[in-house]
């Protein structure tokens, strides 16, 4: 449940939509969701502004413990503004009846975070390891 209220927060930090993605930042965000074993479609399907906030409320804490299980840390953004790109993924290792999605943050056109997520209410959200789709 904290899951999905990080990502109700991260909705509701968004300020506003960001013109046409960059195809260069696009690639390397591919780059960085394959190397956690993510195959995700080349263009995102959402590109928003966020802020990561300073300091931390109780549900950003928890998102950001789940960074750390994949080996990232959004501490050091705190209070920066960044982007969030959503991509549909194309290999999630089983059939969970809806579509996945991958969010990336980036700060300075560097992805910093992220999570793996489906959007009903009875959806899921976890790091962007593998192994944790393997496990749910």
């Amino acid at each position: 449940m904290m899951y999905f209220a990080a990502v109700v927060i991260i909705v509701i930090t968004t300020l506003a939509f960001v013109l046409f993605a960059n195809g260069e930042e696009e690639t390397d965000n591919a780059a960085f969701l394959k190397s956690y074993g993510w195959e995700v479609q080349a263009q995102s399907i959402e590109k928003a502004e966020v802020i990561i906030p300073d300091p931390f409320d109780r549900v950003y804490e928890n998102y950001n413990e789940m960074q750390i299980e994949a080996g990232l840390d959004l501490r050091p953004y705190m209070g920066m503004r960044g982007v969030r790109y959503t991509y549909i993924v194309d290999n999630y290792p089983r059939n969970v009846g809806e579509e996945v999605r991958a969010n990336v943050l980036c700060v300075d056109g560097k992805a910093v975070g992220g999570d793996i997520m489906t959007v009903s209410i009875h959806g899921f959200m976890h790091s962007l390891n593998f192994s944790d789709a393997l496990r749910k």
